[in-house]
């Protein structure tokens, strides 16, 4: 019984050693590169998010919406929503979002009907 037990400590002790030197060799510092200036790796964020900031305003043939400038979102007539509509379903759908930050930077605020189509469209 004292051999099974001593047995047992000794390929505790020899096991432990082994991880323990294992681990201590491969523990060379990793090297910690900086991301270069004004990228911070999650492009899509960054990206979209300058859309905004920019001041260029992007037309996508939808001029005609200059026109409802000031208008509250809850104020547009059924052939006003029509405009706005057949606008939103001809664009593509990576199209939607630039096209929802264009509006927002013309002052002209989608219907409240067209909001969840929008979103929808996302």
């Amino acid at each position: 019984m004292l051999y099974i037990i001593l047995g047992i400590a000794g390929l505790l002790i020899t096991v432990a050693l082994f991880t323990f030197l294992f681990k201590r060799k491969n523990t060379a510092p990793e090297e910690i590169h900086a991301p270069a200036e004004g990228c911070c790796g999650a492009h899509a964020i960054c990206e979209k998010g300058l859309k905004k900031i920019e001041t260029h305003i992007e037309y996508f043939e939808d001029e005609e919406l200059d026109a409802f400038r000031g208008i509250t979102a809850d104020q547009y007539t059924d052939e006003q929503i029509d405009i706005f509509r057949d606008i939103l379903y001809t664009l593509q759908k990576e199209e939607v979002a630039d096209w929802l930050i264009s509006l927002e930077k013309r002052g002209i605020n989608l219907p409240l009907i067209l909001r969840q189509e929008a979103l929808d469209l996302l």
